[in-house]
């Protein structure tokens, strides 16, 4: 019983082996599972990762990890922003929300885990979504264009 779910985020990333020699390959983040995530997580993956995108253009020439879009390192601010924005909070005895469920103020899920790609968790029942950092593009496991 569950509604799980994986995503991350790709890019294409160039290497230098010498003066001369540039190679691409193509970098992912680790996946973030979610237990009971759904079509929800990776629809608000998206949603935040376009207005990353447009805001870090914005800000002109600023060259680290962040603004270069580094799949890793939106993995790291993603799951920051879902928890500053407290968008599933663990669930405890020590406060209740308007509906009477209790909840931590900081903590997150513990529905919420890593694995090293889309295969190292648990996404039985919706998949695994790939943004796609370079085209802006969300992906489903099958290959899918789905936003």
């Amino acid at each position: 019983m569950g509604d799980r779910v994986s995503i991350s985020f790709r890019k294409k990333e160039e290497t230098y082996g010498g003066p001369t020699e540039k190679k691409t390959h193509l970098e992912e983040s680790p996946a973030l599972f979610h237990h009971w995530g759904g079509t929800e997580l990776p629809k608000v993956a998206f949603e935040w990762f376009k207005k990353v995108k447009a805001e870090t253009k914005a800000m002109g020439r600023i060259s680290d990890p962040f603004t270069r879009l580094e799949p890793r390192n939106l993995m790291v601010q993603l799951i920051g922003t879902l928890a500053r924005e407290k968008w599933d909070q663990y669930t405890t005895g020590l406060t209740k929300d308007k509906k009477g469920i209790t909840k931590h103020d900081t903590w997150m899920t513990h529905s919420m885990y890593l694995g090293k790609d889309g295969q190292d968790g648990d996404n039985s029942d919706n998949g695994h979504y790939t943004i796609d950092v370079d085209e802006s593009k969300m992906y489903n496991d099958k290959g899918e264009s789905i936003a």
